[in-house]
């Protein structure tokens, strides 16, 4: 038997349509084929270091069970079909449009799902979806998590919940938000490598001023230049790739080290990461303009 999925957006009178519509292109099919309709909001994401899933809660399928997927009507959900599209490839799954592979870098889900897929699996449990499937799963968090949104940047809109409660209340005071549910990686810092050209160029270690789990510097955090050559060869082999896939010649990855395994998971990839503002202003002109030259004399390193 063949399975499509028909992923739409579409509500009231317009889902009547496109069930109908669905109806019409199942009873002409020829062959043994079976067509699965379901709206776009309604499907869960999941990344880990070794997992990667899209599921309907409800109707209780992986996107990966289907040979067809068509994405049609996303209205706003533009990033949540680049990770379906991501997925698809991934998993060698044909999909349309195949136009929706293609780079989103001001959501922290597709972007998250794009480095996956490219290989770079170094990421915290993280979820995102609906929110009674987050409250449902959210002990396999053990009563902790950070809760971020997926537009977020400079540590705005960045939670620690400690209760399902209080995660279905922050999203109810946000409606206009899309939240990601994190797992919490115990830290006593974290590190943003500025990658420029494919070369790390600059490390900084950002700690926390002990008034939220935040270590950023626009959120008062404080601040150490590291030198590159004192930074794992590892970490920095996964920023360089991380600014690769992402087609970035500027980038500031952020990494964080968990105190508990040792292990070190990337947080985000930042596609304007400050360098005429913040810390360490002089250090970072001077970074770039080693970029400038270097991109006059060899061009943009990784498509060559």
């Amino acid at each position: 038997m063949k399975k499509i999925l028909l992923i739409v957006r579409a509500r009231g009178s317009k889902r009547r349509a496109v069930e109908d519509f669905a109806r019409e292109i199942q009873s002409k099919l020829q062959g043994d084929t079976v067509i699965e309709l379901c709206d776009i909001s309604e499907l869960f994401f999941e990344l880990s270091d070794d997992r990667l899933s899209i599921y309907h809660p409800q109707k209780k399928f992986d996107v990966r069970d289907f040979d067809l997927v068509i994405i049609r009507n996303v209205g706003v959900y533009v990033y949540e079909a680049h990770a379906i599209s991501q997925y698809c490839d991934y998993f060698n799954i044909t999909y349309t449009d195949t136009y929706l592979n293609r780079l989103l870098l001001d959501s922290k889900l597709s972007t998250q799902f794009l480095l996956w897929c490219s290989g770079i699996k170094n990421w915290p449990h993280t979820m995102y979806g609906p929110v009674d499937e987050m409250v449902k799963r959210f002990e396999e968090f053990n009563g902790r998590a950070v809760l971020k949104a997926n537009d977020g940047s400079r540590g705005h809109f960045n939670y620690v919940v400690q209760t399902a409660k209080d995660l279905r209340a922050i999203i109810d005071r946000n409606p206009d938000k899309h939240f990601l549910l994190q797992e919490f990686i115990p830290n006593d810092s974290d590190l943003r490598v500025l990658v420029l050209n494919s070369k790390p160029a600059m490390a900084i270690r950002r700690t926390g001023d002990g008034s939220s789990h935040l270590n950023n510097t626009s959120q008062g955090g404080g601040a150490e230049l590291i030198p590159i050559n004192q930074i794992d060869s590892q970490v920095l082999s996964v920023c360089v790739k991380a600014s690769d896939a992402t087609k970035l010649q500027v980038a500031g990855v952020d990494v964080v080290y968990n105190l508990d395994t040792g292990k070190f998971l990337l947080l985000e990839i930042n596609n304007a990461p400050q360098v005429s503002s913040g810390v360490f202003i002089d250090e970072k002109v001077d970074v770039y303009i080693d970029m400038i030259r270097d991109l006059l004399d060899y061009g943009v390193r990784y498509d060559r």
